[in-house]
Parts: C-alpha cells; structure tokens; sequence
C-alpha cells in the first residue's frame, strides 16, 4: 500500500546522513514545507526557484518521498551532461537513481526504475519518443520545464526542412501544389524559388486550402524518401505514421526554412507517458506564467509555487550583459570581429544561442568561413557539449536552447545571444508577425533572456559576459510586457545592460574590458557594472494591465486535441472559448485565430450545416476587425468559403515588413530612418547600405552580399508577388564632386555580368538590375545596352522614393498609438490612401527602362496627391 503521511523532508535529508548535503537553505525549506501541506497530491505543480538556489536537492527530496509511497520517478533533463550532474548529485545524497540514455537502459536498471526501488534519471527525448523504453513513472520531474516543449510537440510535427536531398524535393513539391492551387499567398514564390530571407514570415494555409491539396500532398510525402528510407536516419520516418492520418486537423505553415505539419499546440493529454502520470512536477528559474507555461507543454493546468525569499546577492556569480549599440545587423562582420575577440579574451571558448535552426545554420557556415572551430549541439544530441568543453579554442553553437545547458566554471566565460529570442519555430514566428497584440510572446522574450543570463552562473566564483548581438535588443528589453516577465533578480543585469547602451561603443567597449580586468576595488554589487549614480527615488511604476492577463490556455489545447481526435464539435465549442477569453483582454488578433480554428474543427466535419457555421465563426471574427494583415487573411478565407475567388495584392508586404521595423527600432525608428537617408545621400559604400533600408520601406529584403563573394553586386532585393518572386541586383556608380557627366556604357557591362549570375541561380525568378547613378543622362551605347536588362536609377529618384516611403512610415509609426490591433487597422487604413494604388507598383517601376533613367518626377507621380 502506498505510504501517504505528511512528510519530514528535513528529517529526510538527515536520515541520508551526506556529507555534501547537510542543511535545507531558506527557500529549499519553504518550497518543501509547503508541498507537504498543501500540494502532495496536486496532479500539476511547478516549483520556481532561483538559478543557485538548489532546485535538484529539492526534487529528489520529493523524489526519494515519491518512491516511499511506493510511486516509480522519472526525473528528466535536457540534455545527458545535466543527467549526469543529477545522478551525480543523487549519489552525494543517497539516493537509489539509475541513468537511461538511448540505446543504453539494461535489464536491471529498467527493474529498478518500474519497480520504484530507484529514480530513472535521463533527457526529455529518451522518455518522450516514439517508441520510449521506460514505461510511464508515476511521478515526473521536469527539470528546466520548457524543455519539454521540443519533444512533446516534435511528437506530432512532421518537418519538411528546405535543404539539399530529398526534403528540399518534398519542400518543393508541397509549394509547387500551394501556388497551382491559388494566389493567395505571394511570398510562397519567393520561398520556393529559394530567394526569400530566413525571416520572411510563414505563410499560414487556410484549411480550405490545405485540405485541396492534401490528398497530393500526402501521396507526395509518402513517395519521399524522407519517410521511407531509414538510412536517412530522419525523425520524419517516426512522425510520419502520427500524423497522416490526421493530415487535414493539422495547421500548415510553410516558411522559408522548412514546412511544419502540425496541430495548433501538441495535445500531450493523449500521450501515455504524460498522461499516467499521478503527478507532474515542473522545475525552472523562469517558469512564468502559468497559463503560457501550459500552452507549451500541451497538458493539463498547473499550479505554480515559488519562494517567498530572494536569492542573496552574488550567490551565482558575477555577470554582464552588453548590447549591440549599434544599428548592424547581428552577423554584421564589425559585430562578429567584436564576439570573436571577447571570446578570446574570456579564454577561447564561446556559447553561441540561436533563435532558429536557419539561423544557426547562417552562423555555423560564417564562423567557418572565418576559421573558427564549430560544435553544434542539436536536439537529443548532446555529447557535443563534451566535446566542446574538452578544446582550448571553440564555438559551441545552439538553436532554441536557452536554458536546460549548465556552462558555469571555466567551461564557459561568454555566452553570445545572436537575435530577440521570440521566435524559435515556425508557429512562433507566425504569431510574431500577425498575431502582434498575443502576449504570450512577448513573455517569452523576457523568459528566453533571463534563462540564456543563468548559462554560465551558477556558482559564487562564476564570472561571466553576456552578448546580445540584435540591435533591437534594448528596444525590446524596454518593452513593459517583456520587462513583466522578468523576475526581480535578474532585473539588475537588465537595467545595467540598457545604462551601458545609451553610452554607444565607447562604453560598451570600456565596459567589457572594465569587466575583464577589474581593478582592485570593492565589488559592484551582483549583476551591475556601471557605477552607482545618484540614488533615484523608488516610484511603484506604470501598471501595463491588459492582456497578460489572458488564461485560455486550457480552452486552447482542449480545442487543439479535439479537433486532432476527430471531435469537432468539442473542438469548435471550446476555441470558441478561448477567443472569448482572450477578446476580454484585449487580444483581438488572437482572439481572432481561435474563431479560425472553431472555423476550421467546423470545415473538417464537412457536413453542409458545418460549412456554414465555418463561415458564420469567421464573418463574426471579421465583422468590424481592425484591417490588419491577420485580418485581411481572414477575409480572403470568408470570400474562398463563399465562393468567391480571391487573390493577394502588395499592401500586406509593406505592413509585415513595416511592422517588424518598428518592432525592432522601437522609440528609435526616426533615428533609424534620418540615419539610412543619410547614408543613401553618401559614399559608394554607404550608398549600399542604405539601400538595404530603401529595401525594407518598399516592402522587400534588402541584403549586401558577403565581401567573399567574387564579382558581388553592391546590393541585392527581393520580393514576391502572385505571379513570381522579384529580385534586383543594384550597382552603385558614384562621380567626384563636380557636374556629373552622361552614364557611359562601361558603367553597364559590369551589371550585366551579374545579372547573368543572378539568373543561373534563380531561374524561376524575374531578375533585373538596377544602376543607381548621379547622371542625368546615359550615353546611346550605354543606353541600349542597358534596355531590356536593367533599370536606370538616378540618384535624385531614390532619394525622393525614399523621402516619401519614410514620411508614410512615420505617420503609420505615430497613428499605431499604444499598437493594439484596432490601432493598427486605423492606421493602416489611414496610410493606405498615401502610397501608390497601382498593383505591382514596385516591378513596374524597377522594370528596365529602356534607357531612360527614372527621376524624381517619375517617383513623384506614382504617389497620390496629397
């Protein structure tokens, strides 16, 4: 019979009688006390505990009373160092564990872990995979708790990676159906054609659409060889039986690093290994909330206990964050020069945190480039980080790992956060870009940077430096929603990090090598490097209220594991409860995705009363919306549904990417604009790159190719329309000072040549050039060379589209207000009226001229009246 009295996890840690362990510290000790009082049985608690506070003594101490009880544990980690770290420190206590990895679980071992004699101790994809050796435990541990996301949502989503071999072939297949299907989706041309830029946002099929196309698409994906050849030794050969028979429940998101078949959140409920479970315990430093917590794991609600009594200060070290002051991108080469040379200083070695798997993918192919060694450490893989920790010069390179990887010691002095960690994932990165008012990541933010600040802290004599490469970082690390999900102990760090950055490179620059070299003074407080200033006055701060507020992550995943279950009318009711819940508090964007997927649990029953509730939840999710790009989707799946035909037009290219700019500049978007304005008015090279900004008003990708490259075009753009992707190659031909003089044919040979270049690459895509000039006037040979291949750019003319563009984009920037979705739509609306109202304006106007060389004039014209 189970044992259920209260326990005495003092008494307990004394009866072990360790040497190591004597003592419970304060939070240790109230965390324990008030899980036996009041939560032995609670089905879902999650324990919040400081970095360094002793969150694994704690949990085998609840551990070793599980199995008292008679209860089999299952404690589970991130990756086999830190397994090794808990068994290590299982075995100072006491404790009966045992340590599973893949392909090395024993006979005996497995006895003792399924017969509660010890704890199974091993990473998060050993107990949640296909086909799982140990059988469910009765309690689970979930160390570093958001790590259990990647494998409990990897469950059920198939991933079509766009990279060589047979999955680039399958990529190309499924887009290939999309775009012969409709036009609803202009940046699929760009995608397939392989010239869109990692972050072009997903592009979210509507479940009309999918569900055209299915049936060859599974056909297609069953005749791959990315689900049937086992050499390939790919997880899509396990996935794959999971989720074809529930193809047409799924969301489908094709971006340009990979397609993503999948339910809306994992419905780990149905997952015997979860769900047999008489307790689930989540640990972490940063568990946040609740609600978002649940959504991630795709289980049941929770219950959150935290410690009422700070860390000390200094208990994990000493650390600094210091951010990019500068407008670069993050693998601008001045910024990897800067990261290179910190990581020499701070010993050779560096951890390297990526968002996404593209662009870790980037940056390994970079740093090689350079020179550098590389170790990437990729999911379910983690002997890498041995490997890594053993040489003297290294790069250890990760995606989505913020938290989950133990660097403190001399393992690891600096840890480079390459970009915002707000999107790890397709589905994230789809949110960002058209769910803007969702909360939840925005919470994530400020989760991701907290986790990535404990990497390399752990212990008092830990002294470490923290890179955060994304010029936006200050920006978004300003925001009130990220800032609310910091906790109070890392809170410091942040606040010295955005003092350090309005100090610009020369005291970032004096900051880092202060904190390399610290002069023989008394320590700055834990956490801090700038001095101490006059001592403000302590004021209770602005209330950001609202929409973090928001609990519908129960309804949300009820939703999602009905509709994969085939219920479809417990599927519609219950995201028909989420939205409610969520246009309480004022996420009208998202509220609205859940009335799309009550529509699509509708649509998927196929019944003719079920069409017509399907249209009835979207013309009540549009009815009145704001006309924001989500929106405006919505619309066009309203009208496919009613039978009418639908097509994309250019206005939403210029919103995403508008949006995401002034996601990323925040209160410096002026600053940023008078800055690229400048340097399109400057030198040959500044010129280029303030092309790249030119790019980003015009609604396209603007990139200057790597130096490496022989022959390289000075700038490259590229967008999509309905009909095909666009790219233009410019080159930048500048004059002394003095009266320009006529373009002279030597001017347009060179672009010639890389037009040529540009077209092999990309054959499917429409691709001119571009030269932008001072002269008035070409020469006749240069003229008709330059006919029906390149576009004549006068400098004036980019100038004046510039000027016009940044005038719109700072009145849209002033009339987003406070940025909630209504905001935007009237904004929209508003600036819609102020740009050109001809489709294809842009491939019209950078269309070859036959000579002629654009001018202000022709710029001017374009635009309405105003």
């Amino acid at each position: 019979m189970a044992y259920a009295a209260k326990p005495d996890f003092e008494q307990s840690l004394a009866d072990f009688e360790s040497a190591r362990f004597t003592k419970l510290r304060p939070g240790q000790r109230q965390v324990l006390a008030a899980y036996a009082e009041q939560h032995l049985d609670t089905p879902d608690l999650a324990i919040e505990m400081p970095t360094g506070e002793g969150k694994t003594l704690l949990a085998l101490l609840i551990a070793d009373h599980a199995l008292t009880r008679g209860w089999s544990v299952a404690y589970l980690t991130g990756t086999r160092q830190l397994a090794e770290r808990v068994e290590e420190e299982a075995e100072a206590l006491g404790l009966d564990v045992v340590r599973f990895a893949s392909k090395d679980y024993g006979g005996a071992k497995l006895d003792d872990y399924h017969q509660a004699q010890a704890v199974g101790v091993m990473n998060y994809w050993v107990y949640f995979n296909s086909k799982p050796v140990p059988r469910p435990a009765d309690l689970i541990i979930f160390d570093d708790a958001h790590l259990a996301e990647q494998p409990l949502s990897g469950l059920q989503t198939l991933r079509i990676p766009d990279k060589l071999g047979p999955a680039r072939q399958l990529y190309q297949t499924i887009c290939d159906l999309v775009v012969a299907h409709t036009d609803a989706y202009p940046g699929l041309r760009a995608m397939l054609d392989g010239t869109a830029q990692p972050g072009t946002p997903p592009e979210l099929l509507s479940f009309s659409d999918w569900e055209a196309i299915a049936g060859p698409a599974r056909s297609a994906i069953e005749a791959s060889r990315l689900v049937s050849d086992r050499e390939l030794k790919d997880e899509a050969l396990y996935v794959w039986p999971t989720v074809r028979d529930h193809l047409t429940q799924c969301g489908i998101l094709i971006g340009p690093s990979g397609i993503e078949i999948r339910p809306y959140h994992p419905p780990t409920a149905l997952n015997t290994q979860y769900s047999r479970a008489k307790q689930r315990i989540y640990l972490s430093a940063t568990l946040g909330s609740m609600d978002d917590l649940q959504r991630r794991v795709g289980g049941e609600p929770i219950t959150c206990l935290t410690t009422t009594t700070p860390l000390p200060s200094g208990a994990t070290g000493e650390r600094l964050l210091v951010l990019n002051p500068s407008a670069e991108p993050a693998f601008d080469q001045s910024l990897l020069g800067w990261a290179l040379a910190q990581a020499q200083t701070a010993g050779g070695r560096a951890a390297w945190l990526c968002a996404s798997h593209a662009e870790a993918d980037t940056l390994e192919e970079t740093l090689t480039a350079y020179g550098q060694q590389v170790y990437r450490l990729r999911p379910g893989d983690d002997s890498m980080v041995d490997t890594w920790g053993h040489v003297a010069n290294g790069h250890l390179i990760t995606a989505g790992r913020y938290d989950g990887l133990d660097l403190a010691g001399d393992l690891c002095k600096l840890v480079i956060i390459t970009t915002v960690p707000q999107a790890s994932s397709e589905f994230e990165r789809f949110v960002v870009a058209y769910l803007g008012d969702a909360s939840f990541m925005r919470h994530r933010v400020g989760q991701r940077v907290t986790q990535a600040l404990g990497r390399a802290n752990r212990e008092p004599t830990d002294r470490s430096i923290y890179l955060g490469l994304d010029p936006s970082f200050a920006q978004m690390l300003a925001d009130p929603a990220v800032r609310k999900s910091i906790p109070a102990g890392t809170e410091p760090t942040i606040r010295a990090a955005l003092e350090i950055y309005d100090q610009g490179w020369d005291g970032t620059l004096r900051a880092c090598s202060d904190f390399w070299q610290p002069a023989t003074q008394t320590p700055a407080p834990a956490g801090t490097s700038a001095p101490a200033g006059p001592r403000r006055k302590v004021r209770p701060g602005r209330s950001t209220g609202g929409s973090s507020d928001a609990s519908s992550a129960d309804a949300e995943i009820s939703a999602a594991t009905d509709l994969w279950l085939g219920d479809h009318a417990g599927a519609a009711a219950k995201a028909s409860e989420a939205a409610a819940q969520l246009a309480l508090a004022g996420e009208t964007e998202h509220a609205a995705f859940w009335r799309y997927v009550e529509a699509h649990a509708h649509f998927d029953r196929g019944r003719p009363e079920d069409l017509a509730a399907a249209r009835k939840a979207l013309e009540d999710a549009t009815a009145g919306g704001p006309r924001t790009t989500w929106f405006r989707r919505l619309a066009r799946t309203v009208a496919d549904l009613e039978g009418y035909e639908h097509t994309a037009d250019d206005t939403d290219r210029f919103f995403l990417a508008w949006d995401e700019w002034r996601r990323e500049a925040g209160v410096r978007l002026d600053r940023v604009l008078s800055e690229g304005r400048t340097l399109l008015a400057g030198s040959h090279d500044q010129q280029c790159e303030g092309l790249s900004r030119l790019a980003r008003l015009v609604g396209a990708s603007g990139e200057r190719p790597p130096k490496r490259e022989q022959s390289a075009t000075d700038c490259r753009w590229t967008w999509s329309t309905v009909k095909r992707a666009e790219r233009r190659v410019w080159e930048v031909k500048t004059v002394p000072k003095g009266e320009p003089k006529p373009l002279i044919r030597g001017d347009v040979n060179q672009l010639l040549g890389q037009i040529e270049v540009e077209t092999r690459r990309f054959a499917k895509t429409r691709v001119f050039g571009c030269l932008l000039t001072p002269a008035p006037t070409a020469q006749d040979d240069a003229a008709e060379a330059a006919h029906d291949r390149i576009v004549l750019v006068n400098h004036g003319a980019a100038m004046r589209l510039y000027d016009m563009l940044a005038d719109r984009i700072r009145q849209y920037d002033a009339l987003c207000g406070d940025n909630n979705a209504e905001a935007r739509g009237r904004a929209r609306t508003r600036i819609e009226a102020l740009l050109p109202q001809e489709d294809g304006w842009l491939g019209k106007l950078l269309a070859p001229s036959r000579g002629q060389l654009i001018t202000v004039d022709d710029v001017t014209a374009i635009f309405p009246p105003t």
